[in-house]
């Protein structure tokens, strides 16, 4: 997650909608016919929190519903032929750039060498915003298997594909500044928010997975059972570092 600010979406102080934002709706998670079995982690030598698990429960109904530029089937097609690393391959059957097939792929099973050549081809050959949402959620996808294959448990089916079209909710106004991508401006670039519902998303799990923005801010913060913030930034900078995140 080194390319998003940490945003505490569970509530506080209200700021303004900044300009680039307005108009967009916003629709809430709805887990109401989620499959109670969702995941259960089974493998897991330890249990999971609840807010974990409802965390990755809701990504995965957002995962199913249309997006700004690809429709449900498109975007459930692409996450599960990306973790048999033939995403690439997959995109041209389901009317998805090649191009961005390969960059979800590398992404996912080797995304130190994700450079902005890649990106850059990407977004010529389709455009800024579809690569923003193939990159957004093979990132989402990314961190949850990630955690699975980090306790020893089986990953999680994806789930089946909605129906509808493509929102076209897509932000107006960014920028390339230094970027791969346009941003909004500001001192830490929001590498997703030119598609801000996917960027909202992506920054809900911030929380259950990591800490919130308010939670950084506390230098004594720890989860009771779990770790206090000294050892979660070790873990963090420890992963950062075998990841080779670029900031």
């Amino acid at each position: 997650m080194a390319l998003q600010n940490a945003l505490d979406l569970s509530g506080g102080t209200t700021e303004p909608t900044p300009s680039w934002k307005r108009g967009i709706s916003w629709e809430p998670f709805n887990t109401a016919t989620s499959v109670p079995a969702m995941f259960e982690f089974r493998g897991s030598p330890v249990s999971v929190r609840p807010d974990l698990r409802f965390a990755y429960t809701s990504l995965w109904g957002h995962f199913s519903r249309p997006g700004p530029t690809l429709d449900g089937r498109q975007r459930v097609a692409l996450l599960k032929s990306v973790r048999h690393r033939v995403a690439e391959e997959t995109a041209r059957t389901v009317g998805i750039e090649p191009l961005l097939g390969l960059l979800a792929d590398t992404l996912y099973h080797n995304p130190t060498t994700v450079d902005g050549d890649l990106v850059q081809s990407a977004a010529v050959a389709s455009d800024d915003s579809s690569t923003v949402e193939v990159a957004a959620l093979v990132s989402m996808l990314s961190s949850v298997d990630g955690t699975h294959r980090a306790m020893g448990a089986d990953l999680e089916p994806l789930p089946d594909p909605g129906v509808g079209n493509p929102t076209g909710e897509i932000a107006e106004g960014l920028k390339r500044r230094g970027t791969h991508l346009p941003v909004p401006p500001g001192p830490i670039p929001v590498m997703f928010d030119l598609l801000p519902y996917e960027g909202a998303v992506y920054q809900s799990l911030f929380g259950p997975q990591y800490m919130t923005g308010g939670e950084m801010a506390l230098d004594m913060f720890r989860r009771d059972p779990g770790l206090d913030r000294a050892q979660m930034e070790l873990v963090s900078s420890r992963t950062s570092i075998h990841n080779e995140c670029f900031y």
